[in-house]
């Protein structure tokens, strides 16, 4: 038998969660978990960026077999890089991943 513990919620937010669950195909209990090994991988220094589903599955798609790990990973350094936050030649940074990200059909 599983584990349970009882956490107190409105009845408002317990509505709400159900309805989200219900939206998503998914079960209650299903969505608690999700939504706790979330905020489980979440850095206090980070945030939730939402993004499309079929943006996210191409991403996942292309970097496939390369060294980044995750979405999130690849989505920050393609940031940092735009933004200029990765090294000394912040210039030729940014046009060689405007080149890529276009390449790709990001841009």
């Amino acid at each position: 038998m599983e584990d349970r513990t009882t956490i107190q919620v409105s009845e408002h937010l317990r509505r709400k969660l159900k309805v989200l669950a219900a939206e998503r195909d998914t079960s209650y209990q299903n969505l608690l978990k999700d939504m706790t090994a979330v905020f489980q991988e979440l850095d206090a220094n980070q945030t939730i960026v939402s993004l499309p589903t079929p943006i996210y599955k191409k991403i996942a798609e292309k970097i496939s077999g390369t060294d980044f790990k995750s979405v999130s990973e690849y989505v920050t350094f393609t940031h940092r890089t735009l933004l200029g936050e990765q090294g000394s030649s912040e210039e030729k940074n940014l046009e060689a991943v405007k080149k890529r990200l276009k390449k790709l059909g990001y841009l």
